[in-house]
């Protein structure tokens, strides 16, 4: 059962920190990632009939064909093979947020929970769902002001999407997915993090950029999938000549308008990220 505490604060610095992004990578999951296991589906099943139940369709095998036939491919799944993946960048890490926008296709845990439990140490653990594509954005301010204030040292942001929906609940997104953002106080390399802004009253929708096209059939994860892509290329994320780049999204339904800001700290021509982590047969990097 989750437990709220209270943070244990580290030294606090002489100065305000300033968080900068570590590391972003991102996966792609197939059905071969699905536990083998993944416990009685039953009360789950149960409790989506009576929510989900499909107008004159009085076959619960078409009214759950959806999370039958589906990929399945749960946030405890991803959890479970982004840890295995990325253990060896985890060790210091201190604050946990996990980001979807969609309820989870599993029922048995959360995905907060499971990641902050496999976890060496004791993080602080907070999940934001439901926020559309602002998740990702909320969740970053939340860490940016946990880091600047040297209340955390290191934080991991699990951006996840899943593609087993109710049908008619959300318009996408087709594949299964996640993002993970490393961000720490300390230094290092790694662009420095203005902190989020999130305009949730619609008046910045117009001045905001459009996302890239590349973003549509996603739900939170769209430009941050982008970024990845940018971060793995071999020229690194399309800094300007200031040597800033900012990342926005517009929510196509909620009043949501997003924007966060990165601005290299290394010399133009040297590298700003840290070495990506070797691909793994089961997990391939979103191209």
């Amino acid at each position: 059962m989750p437990v709220i505490r209270t943070a244990r604060p580290t030294p606090a610095p002489a100065e305000p920190a300033v968080p900068r992004l570590e590391h972003v990578v991102a996966f792609r999951f197939s059905a071969a990632d699905r536990s083998p296991a993944p416990g009685d589906p039953q009360p789950y099943v149960d409790h989506l009939r009576a929510l989900h139940r499909t107008a004159g369709s009085p076959d619960p095998t078409v009214e759950l064909a959806w999370l039958t036939e589906g990929a399945r491919v749960s946030y405890h799944d991803m959890v479970r093979v982004v840890v295995e993946r990325m253990r060896a960048r985890l060790d210091d890490v201190d604050l946990v947020v996990t980001v979807d926008a969609s309820p989870d296709c599993r029922h048995q845990s959360f995905p907060a929970c499971l990641l902050g439990a496999a976890l060496p140490g004791d993080p602080l653990v907070l999940g934001i769902s439901e926020q559309g594509v602002a998740g990702p954005f909320t969740a970053l301010r939340l860490a940016h002001d946990q880091l600047r204030a040297g209340l955390r040292r290191r934080a991991l942001v699990l951006v996840v999407e899943q593609s087993t929906l109710p049908p008619g609940s959300f318009a996408g997104p087709v594949q299964d997915v996640a993002v993970a953002l490393l961000l720490s106080n300390g230094p290092g390399p790694g662009p420095r993090l203005e902190r989020p802004e999130v305009d949730i009253t619609g008046r910045g929708l117009e001045a905001a950029p459009a996302p890239p096209a590349s973003t549509d059939g996603h739900l939170c994860a769209g430009v941050w999938l982008t970024l990845a892509d940018q971060w793995a290329g071999p020229g690194g994320p399309p800094y300007d000549p200031e040597g800033r780049l900012v990342v926005a999204d517009r929510d196509p339904v909620l009043p949501y308008a997003c924007r966060a800001a990165l601005t290299r700290t290394a010399p133009l021509g040297q590298p700003d990220a840290l070495p990506q982590v070797t691909a793994r047969p089961v997990l391939e990097p979103v191209a």
